[in-house]
């Protein structure tokens, strides 16, 4: 896992990926490890535009060294199908279903050598320990069903059927905001904690 202090996350890996997981948690520990949090994932539609974000928690614990108090937003670049649909399950771990890596920064990126998952975190506390490694990431259909009016499941938004009735204006204002500050780092790349900070407005964040 590297910790991103300086530098961007290269244009081409925002415009190359499949699908985006951004996500801000805590870790709490003293030889007790856990860790909770919660946040969104988007995926790549056929027509090459974002789909409406879908809402998940974030939950992990273990026995370890750790010592301190940690905050830290990350973002989860997917890179194959096969990570975007892990998050269609109702939950799936990190580093079993989902291997990391940590991702490029700077410049521009080696996209021959590309890992199925790129990982990027910015922390905003102290932490002796910093590992993403059996993270449970499971899905919210309680949120999701409030922002956009209807029961849907995380395969449904990640295709991008959403009804058009009801709810479609409660979520549109902020999606439209997070997939435009999107393509912007697609054109011209972006620090890692950029996408965290547009989806702060009236996006699945609980």
């Amino acid at each position: 896992m590297r910790t991103v202090d300086k530098g961007k996350i290269p244009a081409d890996v925002i415009a190359n990926a499949k699908g985006l997981a951004i996500f801000t948690g805590f870790r709490a520990a003293m030889y007790l490890a856990g860790s909770g949090g919660s946040g969104i994932v988007l995926a790549r539609l056929s027509d090459g535009t974002w789909s409406p974000p879908s809402a998940f928690s974030v939950r992990s614990g273990g026995v370890g060294l750790a010592y301190g108090v940690d905050v830290y937003d990350c973002v989860c670049v997917l890179n194959t199908q096969a990570a975007v649909d892990a998050y269609t399950k109702p939950e799936m771990s990190f580093g079993g279903v989902v291997a990391l890596a940590a991702g490029p920064i700077g410049g521009t990126a080696d996209m021959k050598d590309i890992k199925p998952v790129w990982t990027y975190t910015k922390s905003r506390g102290l932490y002796g320990g910093l590992t993403l490694d059996g993270t449970v990431i499971k899905e919210r259909p309680d949120v999701n069903a409030d922002f956009y009016g209807a029961k849907l499941t995380s395969a449904q938004i990640l295709n991008g059927e959403i009804p058009t009735q009801d709810g479609a204006s409660k979520w549109q204002a902020g999606a439209t905001k997070l997939t435009e500050v999107l393509e912007k780092t697609e054109r011209k790349g972006a620090d890692a904690k950029v996408p965290l900070e547009s989806s702060t407005g009236p996006t699945p964040v609980i």
